[in-house]
């Protein structure tokens, strides 16, 4: 699957249909479709059933991640600055 970055999703009632337009950072369009109530609804539904699962695997990888972070809260001192300092670095 390609992802677009940026861009906008317009969403709207035309010709008693939902229209859906993706249209990209340079304002072209790059999908279009009409839809009726009923496909709008199931498209709906299959959207927050993948955002859901999307949401749920975020989760797991934080508690993974969340385990070994709280073995680092428990010690003080300048731990956690030297751990923000190598998160910047990182970044960078």
């Amino acid at each position: 699957m390609v992802r677009q970055e940026g861009g906008r999703w317009d969403v709207g009632i035309k010709d008693k249909a939902v229209y859906l337009e993706r249209v990209s950072d340079g304002d072209e369009r790059v999908f279009d479709d009409s839809l009726d109530s009923g496909e709008a609804r199931k498209l709906a539904e299959l959207l927050t059933k993948f955002a859901d699962k999307l949401d749920n695997d975020d989760e797991e990888e934080d508690e993974d991640g969340d385990g070994e972070d709280e073995d680092d809260e428990d010690d003080e001192g300048d731990a956690d600055a030297e751990d923000e300092g190598s998160e910047d670095s990182e970044r960078h």
